[in-house]
């Protein structure tokens, strides 16, 4: 099982960051030329997708959480469901703006080379929608969370 590892930043803001995680991949075939295009052209969306991936599919690894003061598993936990109550909100945020957006980048996908302002927000509305669905599904009971001491 692979591993990512969260930072808490502030407890009171329930404010977490992902720091550690896999590089973005898809096997479809749209998908991935989208992928491509964006790793030459702007690799820190490429980096923000990555970490939409992780979200989504965050019952498959193991999560590592870095906390400086020392918390118990429960407490972590109750933080952690927050910070996915706070992501679903953003998730579904972001699907309405893109959705407004989408249909009139389509209209530039006309312009010759690559179909840059066609495939970044086409690649943002997906990878949100199936963080979004997926962060809807999830059980943090069922996690696989460990608690280690930020260095």
């Amino acid at each position: 099982m692979n591993t990512i590892t969260f930072k808490i930043k502030s407890l009171l803001r329930f404010s977490m960051d992902l720091t550690e995680y896999p590089d973005l991949t898809s096997k479809k075939k749209f998908i991935q030329k989208g992928i491509n295009i964006l790793r030459q052209y702007t690799p820190r969306v490429l980096k923000y997708l990555s970490r939409q991936q992780v979200i989504a599919n965050l019952s498959k690894y193991q999560i590592l959480i870095k906390s400086e003061e020392k918390k118990d598993l429960n407490k972590i936990k109750s933080i952690f469901r927050f910070w996915i109550q706070k992501e679903k909100s953003k998730r579904f945020l972001f699907l309405i703006i893109e959705a407004i957006i989408l249909p009139f980048s389509g209209i530039l996908a006309i312009l010759p080379g690559p179909n840059f302002f066609f495939y970044v927000p086409a690649l943002l509305f997906y990878y949100h929608f199936v963080s979004f669905r997926e962060l809807k599904k999830i059980n943090i009971d069922l996690l696989d969370i460990k608690i280690i001491p930020h260095q």
